[in-house]
Parts: C-alpha cells; sequence; structure tokens
C-alpha cells in the first residue's frame, strides 16, 4: 500500500536520509581488478595464450596422451627451454585442484613436471576449460596404446631402469599424501638412449584417482567398481598397479590382450592376480618376489611402500601368504556356470538380477552355502539379509545379498558397482554427462553404504564418519528447499567437484569467486535467464563458503520476490568482498534490474522514486555492496515502516470521520431536523425575551409619566 498524502489531521513528516550518492558511486570506482580465475586470450594466428607466457596450439593434437574426459595439445612456455603440453580437463574429469600445490612439491626428475594450472577460455570449444600446463614426456611410452605389447626389459635392466625410479617417486608421493592413481603402462613414460632408458611417470591431476585405470591395474576388489566409484585409494594401490606394469615389462606380453575388462576380474577371482600375470612363465627370482609382495589379493598382506623399498634394498622378504579364500566342496549352477568361489558368484549375480533374484530365495541355494560353508558369520549374514529384504525388490534383495555373500566387494545396485568413498565422483560423472541420476538417490536414500559398513567382517577405520556422513547426506535429501535435496549431496561428498548448474555449464567454477566471474559473462548474453541462483548454484556455495550465503537462505527461499532478491544480492555481494572479484558492471545492471521488486517493498511513493534514480547512477560501478546499501539500508526501512504505520493511523481515523458524515447523510431526509428545532428554539426564546423585555420598557416608562 502506498502512502497516502492527507490533509486536516496529517502532519508532514521527514524524508528518510538516504546514504549520500556521491559516496556510494566513489566506493563503486574504487574497487579495482584482481586475480581472475580466467587467464587466457586468443591470439589472431589460433594460438590461445595462457598469462603472457604460455602459448596452446589448438591445431596439434596429442590424443596419445589424453585420458578420461580431457584433450591434450602441444604447448610452449616461453620463459623455458624445451617443449609442453596442456591437459585441458572438462567437468566430468573431477581434475584434482586441491592437489596441486602438493604435486608441485615434488622435486624427483621422474614424474612429468607441472609448470602451470588455471582456469583459460578454450575458444575452439567457445568455453571455459581447466588448463594443466607439464613438461613434454618422452616420446616412447612403457606400452604405445592397450594394443600393442609393452617394451621387454632383461632383468638386469629392469632394477635400475623401472622399478627403482619409479618406486622413488611413489614413495615421495606417499610422503606427501598424495596417491596418484592413474599408474599404468600408458602413464610411464622412458627417457634417455635406446638400452639406457630412465622411467618416468606421467601426470595424475587431469583427473580423479583411478577415473582412467583399467581393472586389470586396481586391487582385485577395486577392480570390481566402475572406474568413478572407486574411491582416491591408497599408496597400497599404486603399488599394485605398478606391480602389474613390472610384470608386463618382463614378460614382455600384454596381458590385456584378448580380454574384456569382465574378463580380467573373472580371472582374478579364479586364478588370482599374481598366477593371472605369471601364467606359466618362470621370472628371476627378485622379481617374482617383488610381484609376490605388491600382487596379495589380501590387502592386509599385501607390501606397502616400505617393504617395497626394503625389498630395493636387497633385504629380501618372504612375501606374505594371502588367506584362504572359502570355497566349495561342490559347485553351484548359475546361468548354466559353475561357482566353487562366493566372489565370483556374488559378482555373477549383481551382473544378472532378475535371475539372481529367483535363486536367492530357493532351497537349494540355501542348502548348498549350509553344506559347503562352514562360516557362521557367513550364514548369519546371508539369513539376516534373506529375512530383512524378502518384502523387498529385487535389486535390493540382489544387492544385499551381493554383499552378505563378498562384503569386501563394491555396493552394486541397478547397473552402479560403487564405494562409499568413490561415490561423489561417480555422482560428478553422471551429473556432467547428464546422466539419470535417480538411481545415485536411491542408494542414499536406501542405506545401501551403512548396511555394507555393517555386514563387513572387518572394520573399516573410517566407518563411523562415513556413516555419519551418508546419513547427513540422507537427510538432505528429505529437504525440497534450494540448496539441498540431490545437489547439496554431490558437493558434500566430492570437494573436488566444479559447480554442475546447466546455467554454467561452458565455465568451469571451482569457487564461489569464479562463479561469479561466469555469472558476469552470462549477464552480458542477451538470453540471459530470470534467476541468477539455481539449486546447484545455491548448494555449491553453501557447502564451499556457508558463510557466503546460510544466513540469507531464509531470504533465497522466500516465496516474497522482493526477499529472494535481496537474498541473493546479499550473498553475490558476500562472494566479492571475500574473494576481491573486482568490479561486476554486468552482474550490477542485472541485479539493479531484478531489485525492482525489492524497491516495490517501500511504502513511500516519493521514497521509490528517489531510490530508483539513485540506483540508475549506481548500478553500473560494479559495486554489489553499494547496490545493496541502497535495497536493504536498515535505517531507511526502519523509517519508511514508522511513516507507513502513521499513515496508517491517519488513515484509520479520517475513515472513521468519512463513516460519521456517510452516516448522516444516510439519514437525508431528517437530515438537519434536530439542528433546526435547536436554532429555532434558540430563535423564538431570544424573540420571547426582546418581546418580553420591550413590554416591560414600555410600562416602566408610562407609569414614570
Amino acid at each position: 500500500m502506498e502512502k497516502t498524502k492527507t490533509t486536516g489531521k496529517a502532519k508532514k513528516t521527514e524524508e528518510p536520509e538516504l546514504p549520500p550518492l556521491e559516496e556510494a558511486v566513489e566506493e563503486a570506482a574504487a574497487w579495482k581488478d584482481t586475480t581472475s580465475p580466467v587467464n587466457s586470450k586468443a591470439s589472431s594466428d589460433g594460438r590461445v595464450m595462457m598469462g603472457e607466457d604460455i602459448e596452446i596450439y589448438p591445431h596439434r593434437r596429442r590424443d596419445d596422451l589424453a585420458g578420461h574426459g580431457t584433450q591434450v595439445f602441444e604447448a610452449k612456455d616461453r620463459r623455458l627451454v624445451g617443449d609442453h603440453i596442456a591437459v585441458l580437463c572438462g567437468r566430468a574429469a573431477v581434475p584434482r585442484v586441491t592437489s596441486i600445490g602438493t604435486y608441485r612439491h615434488i622435486k624427483s626428475p621422474n614424474i612429468l613436471r607441472l609448470i602451470e594450472a588455471g582456469i583459460i577460455d578454450w575458444k575452439p570449444e567457445n568455453r571455459q576449460r581447466f588448463a594443466f600446463i607439464f613438461e613434454k614426456p618422452p616420446q616412447k611410452k612403457l606400452q604405445q596404446t592397450p594394443e600393442d605389447k609393452p617394451i621387454h626389459f632383461a632383468e638386469d635392466r629392469i632394477m635400475p631402469a623401472l622399478i627403482q625410479p619409479i618406486l622413488s617417486v611413489l614413495t615421495e608421493l606417499r610422503n606427501a599424501d598424495l596417491v596418484h592413481g592413474a599408474v599404468n603402462p600408458q602413464n610411464i613414460f622412458l627417457a634417455g638412449f635406446e638400452g639406457a632408458e630412465t622411467a618416468q611417470l606421467g601426470e595424475c591431476l587431469s583427473t580423479a584417482p583411478s577415473m582412467r585405470q583399467h581393472p586389470l591395474f586396481e586391487p582385485l576388489e577395486r577392480s570390481m567398481a566402475q572406474p568413478s566409484g572407486r574411491g582416491g585409494g591408497t599408496p597400497k594401490d599404486d603399488l599394485y598397479a605398478f606391480g602389474m606394469c613390472v610384470a608386463m615389462a618382463a614378460r614382455g606380453q600384454n596381458l590385456l590382450a584378448g580380454r574384456s575388462p569382465e574378463q580380467i576380474i573373472h580371472d582374478k577371482l579364479a586364478e588370482g592376480s599374481y598366477s593371472l600375470v605369471i601364467g606359466r612363465e618362470r621370472l628371476p627370482a627378485g622379481i617374482s618376489e617383488f610381484l609376490r609382495g605388491v600382487l596379495n589379493d589380501d590387502e592386509t598382506q599385501r607390501w606397502d611402500i616400505d617393504e617395497a623399498v626394503r625389498w630395493l634394498e636387497g633385504r629380501r622378504l618372504s612375501p606374505k601368504q594371502p588367506r584362504g579364500r572359502l570355497r566349495a566342496a561342490r559347485p553351484f549352477v548359475f546361468k548354466d556356470e559353475k561357482f566353487w568361489d562366493l566372489s565370483a558368484l556374488a559378482n555373477s549375480f549383481a551382473l544378472n538380477v532378475a535371475e539372481a533374484a529367483v535363486v536367492i530365495e530357493q532351497d537349494p541355494f540355501d542348502l548348498w552355502i549350509k553344506r559347503n560353508f562352514e562360516d557362521k558369520a557367513l550364514l548369519k549374514r546371508l539369513e539376516s539379509v534373506v529375512e530383512k529384504e524378502k518384502e523387498s525388490t529385487r535389486d535390493r534383495l540382489v544387492t544385499s545379498a551381493c554383499m552378505a555373500l563378498d562384503p569386501t566387494a563394491p555396493v552394486r545396485y541397478k547397473g552402479l558397482s560403487l564405494f562409499p568413498l568413490g561415490f561423489g565422483n561417480a555422482l560428478a560423472d553422471a551429473m556432467a554427462r547428464e546422466e539419470d541420476i535417480q538411481v545415485y538417490g536411491e542408494i542414499v536414500a536406501q542405506q545401501l553404504f551403512n548396511n555394507w559398513i555393517n555386514l563387513r567382517p572387518d572394520e573399516i577405520p573410517e566407518s563411523s564418519t562415513i556413516s555419519a556422513l551418508f546419513e547427513k547426506c540422507r537427510n538432505y535429501l528429505t529437504q525440497k528447499i534450494s540448496g539441498y535435496g540431490i545437489e547439496r549431496v554431490l558437493y558434500t561428498l566430492n570437494r573436488e567437484c566444479a559447480c554442475m548448474s546447466p546455467l554454467v555449464k561452458d565455465y568451469f567454477v571451482v569457487t564461489p569467486g569464479s562463479l561469479l566471474s561466469a555469472l558476469e559473462r552470462i549477464s552480458r548474453r542477451p538470453d540471459r535467464p530470470e534467476h541468477v541462483l539455481d539449486r546447484h548454484m545455491v548448494a555449491f556455495v553453501s557447502v564451499r563458503e556457508s558463510k557466503m550465503i546460510d544466513a540469507y537462505l531464509g531470504h533465497i527461499t522466500s516465496p516474497d520476490p522482493g526477499n529472494q532478491v535481496l537474498g541473493i544480492i546479499r550473498t553475490l555481494a558476500a562472494i566479492q568482498k571475500r574473494f576481491n572479484t573486482g568490479p561486476l558492471p554486468g552482474l550490477s545492471a542485472w541485479m539493479a534490474q531484478l531489485g525492482a521488486t525489492a524497491i516495490d517493498r517501500f511504502y513511500d511513493r516519493d521514497l521509490r522514486a528517489e531510490i530508483k534514480k539513485r540506483l540508475e547512477k549506481v548500478k553500473d560501478a560494479g559495486n554489489l555492496t553499494a547496490l545493496l546499501d541502497l535495497l536493504a539500508d536498515a535505517r531507511v526501512i526502519q523509517e519508511d515502516l514508522q511513516r507507513f504505520a502513521q499513515a496508517q493511523i491517519e488513515y484509520v481515523a479520517l475513515g472513521r470521520e468519512k463513516e460519521q458524515i456517510e452516516s448522516y447523510l444516510s439519514r437525508r431526509r431528517l437530515f438537519g431536523y434536530a439542528t433546526g428545532r435547536q436554532v429555532a428554539m434558540l430563535v423564538s426564546a431570544l424573540l420571547a425575551v426582546l418581546c418580553i423585555g420591550g413590554y416591560l420598557l414600555v410600562y416602566f416608562i408610562r407609569g414614570m409619566h
């Protein structure tokens, strides 16, 4: 309701004092452009410049060096001698941005050196990419392509040329608390002259750990998980992958040839990792000892980095024997295949859910388990699961049964195969590829990871933390307001993930500051959206920098458009101040346009006109705080409310007066009668007094005569 200008009893009140316009403009103009997340430009001849010195050549592509979700091009740093490569990453790769500093401090010459990293504008695709600039690796690889044979190393060369340099790198990575997660023959390069090569390990930052690893190079349990769902891993996993590389180099055989990933997993389950890679060949005793230690399928017995280093120093160690796997005396036939091993059977169940659901509830399977395995814990787990899930869907029943049969394997549900610590990467990968993510929400909502933890015979050190984290995520799913739901689950479980909002799909947003820079560019587009912060953005900022937005969530989610706009401006202004992003004229003008709904919250018509006039002068300066001061000045709002309350009181009083007059007018036929009688009475009384007084005066005058 606007303030009504009244007369009569209404008194004139003072206008609220706005901040001086000169101060607002001066403050906005004082902002200086500081570091930007994007520092690149395209040259006239097609090169893309990163900073002032690094040149990237889009026409010199190196697909032989590319991995999951990455592109590689030749590059050059003018400040340094030698050639370089640029590894460009999309959001699906989930590059390890937070590990850049740690990687830089590894000074070993046996790992690819990082020169520069940052977000660039990639003109060939008109979108942003995260770019890593590395020194150019040697041309020769341990294995050029997955189809080629690896380079064969003689017994006297494999130790100094391959094992020693790579093991030294893995030691440094372990000391820096960094897991490589990409140790494979195509990422090991050989520098030097023919016959005198030295191995150099490739980079690991451009993708999430294990994202580009073939199941052959992952320990048995991890090989059964999808690449995006394996999780970060440990130094032992790097050592296992390196052991596979050493086995291929020692044999000179491509262990991938003619084997699908499913066949590799099947053979590992049937034979064990060491037997798989050795086959019928006899390797030198020292190499054989090393491989037995690092390829042990029992993680508790597998060598760690220190044990491998002691072996390298000449201390002969006896590789520990893996714990015996449970094997049946008689096979169980499923899908026309015989199974003696529970892990292999569980893996087959997961691949054939419909048939497995029928078999699990039948007596022959129950009898086979009881007669062939004298393991009370196994029987208890399986009976508990079948009883608990008998009313569940077949997908959940089979998933739970597989967890009971093979509790160290990943959670396998509706085609997904995940470990808890890999869930965040898998969800980010699915969102980046615009896949259906409903099944991910089901995994969290049904507490499958908590069930997995409870069914494991060996306690996981971080089990309580994982359980609490996924319980928190389950609560997020029940909340439908912006900033929660599956979006918040994603950013809570994956701290490396870029913002997956469809609005910024052409930008690489890794911090709230880079989100602001992306919105600044979007604000200048003719097709910019009506709303600024969507569910992804709100959840992203809330998880990354909660102080920037959590205090304003009530406004952002308010049904009142004016409150929404103020909440958004408060959030963006806080980010601008925190990350010192410099002026944002486009975004400021965009918010000023949306701010019309916030201006309508003021009751005083003259005040609204004054704020609009001042807003037009401030909006192009790019200072969101100055914009906010005009729209949300607490003193101005309070005075406007007080004046409106006073005007309301006056309005009510005038209304009552109006009602009284209208009441009189409604009785128009009798209107004035009472007053007329009173006037007539007074007039007649006055006339009577005058008459009587005149008569008495005449009477006394005559009497005197």
